[in-house]
């Protein structure tokens, strides 16, 4: 996926935001440019504390190390520290990492921040969303129907185009199309809650600022393919499946923190 323009972006945010009223098979994980480790193996099983304690010691052995460094920073930018994962990367650049690899490790990051940056309300803002049409995906997200040519009058004025919310990244490029979808990306600085049984889904403010929820904590990982829960030690689902599995009447996704919350 060719990441979106800055303005493309703002576009795709307006078009969600228009409707915003204020107030399992286990997962695999997308191959990594760098070479395997010890590190790797620990977090595909399912032992992220541990996984966590390797990348660390690794990129300790030797500071300067150009892929440890990058690992470490790949590991960061999964679990949510987006920002420093990216410069752990660009330093790692400077200590010699290839460029190919550099720039597809840091590829879905910087789109990530960016979605992040332009994703603000200035107050915590709700809407009705529907069911997912497909079992990889979150809800439906309703969204106003494309304008016509010239910029004039929608098409189908009257249709609202109802769009999947997919924990993948890929951004607003299937918006629409014959079956729209949208990356979580778009929404997940707000920290996107959902009451099951009303299908309200509230869009938060205050980013790593606002207070956790109440609520059973599941720890989340995510790369450009999925975001993963981590069930029990060494379990790993993917977000929809670990949705269906625990069945809560409310769950909230922080994709900053990565942390599930449900109850």
């Amino acid at each position: 996926m060719i990441p979106p323009t800055h303005r493309g972006r703002c576009i795709a945010l307006g078009l969600v935001f228009q409707l915003i009223a204020p107030a399992a098979l286990p997962a695999q994980w997308a191959r990594s440019p760098l070479p395997r480790s010890r590190a790797d193996a620990l977090l595909e099983a399912g032992l992220w504390p541990q996984a966590e304690e390797a990348y660390y010691a690794q990129s300790r052995l030797n500071p300067r190390a150009p892929t440890p460094r990058a690992a470490l920073g790949r590991y960061l930018a999964m679990k949510g520290a987006a920002l420093p994962g990216t410069i752990l990367i660009e330093e790692a650049l400077r200590f010699g990492l290839d460029s190919s690899v550099a720039r597809a490790l840091l590829a879905p990051w910087r789109s990530v921040l960016d979605w992040r940056s332009i994703a603000t309300i200035r107050s915590d803002s709700s809407l009705r969303v529907r069911p997912p049409r497909d079992s990889t995906a979150l809800f439906q997200l309703p969204l106003p129907p494309r304008r016509g040519a010239g910029g004039g009058r929608p098409v189908h004025d009257r249709d609202t185009v109802w769009a999947d919310v997919v924990p993948r990244l890929i951004g607003s490029d299937s918006l629409y199309t014959r079956s729209p979808r949208i990356g979580i990306e778009l929404i997940e600085a707000l920290a996107p809650s959902l009451d099951v049984a009303t299908m309200r889904l509230t869009l938060h403010t205050g980013g790593r600022a606002r207070r956790l929820s109440p609520g059973e904590r599941y720890p989340l990982m995510r790369d450009a393919r999925d975001v993963r829960v981590l069930m029990t030690s060494g379990r790993i689902l993917s977000l929809p499946a670990a949705l269906r599995e625990l069945a809560p009447s409310w769950w909230q996704v922080d994709l900053v923190r990565g942390v599930l919350i449900v109850r």
